[in-house]
C-alpha cells in the first residue's frame, strides 16, 4: 500500500517538474547544505541549520539540525528547533527549491558544474543558492562554491 501512495506522489512529484530524491548515491562526509536567512532590509544574514547526508552500511538519510544559536521562527517542515530531523526522502521544504533537471538550462547548469543529477545538497548548494521568491540562500560546505 505504502508502495502505492509513493509512486503516485512520484508520478505527481514529476507532473509538477519536481523530483522526488532519497537519500542514496555517494554522500560525501565533509559535504553539508548551510541554511541562512537573510535580513529584508539588507542586515546580517543568520544561519539557521544545516542539511547533511548519513550513509551507513544499513541506510542513508538525509539529516537537518538546526544551529544551536538560531532562537527564531523554525521552518516548515522543522517545527522543533532542538531536534534532529531524519528521512530517507528529501523534505519538500528543500526538494521544492530544486529547479526541474528536465530542463535544458538547468541539465547544462549542472554539467557545466559537473555535478551528477542525483545530488540534491550540490544542486541546491550551486545551483538553486538563492532565490526571489524566498529569503533563504543555501551554502554548500566543505567545497568550493563559485
Amino acid at each position: 500500500m505504502m508502495e502505492k501512495i509513493a509512486e503516485m506522489i512520484r508520478k505527481q512529484s514529476h507532473f509538477w517538474g519536481t523530483h522526488i530524491f532519497q537519500a542514496g548515491g555517494q554522500p560525501s562526509a565533509e559535504k553539508c547544505l548551510a541554511i541562512y536567512i537573510g535580513v529584508p532590509d539588507g542586515g546580517e544574514r543568520s544561519l539557521v541549520g544545516r542539511l547533511f547526508q548519513e550513509k551507513s552500511e544499513e541506510q542513508s538519510e538525509f539529516v537537518f539540525r538546526y544551529d544551536p544559536d538560531y532562537h527564531k521562527e523554525p521552518l516548515s517542515d522543522f517545527p522543533y528547533l532542538e531536534r534532529e530531523y531524519r528521512s530517507k526522502a528529501l523534505w519538500p521544504f528543500f526538494s521544492a527549491r530544486i529547479p526541474p533537471i528536465d530542463r535544458e538550462d538547468i541539465r547544462e547548469a549542472i554539467k557545466a558544474l559537473n555535478i551528477q543529477s542525483d545530488q540534491p545538497l550540490e544542486i541546491l548548494g550551486k545551483v538553486a543558492r538563492v532565490s526571489v521568491t524566498s529569503p533563504y540562500e543555501f551554502q554548500l560546505e566543505g567545497s568550493e562554491v563559485a
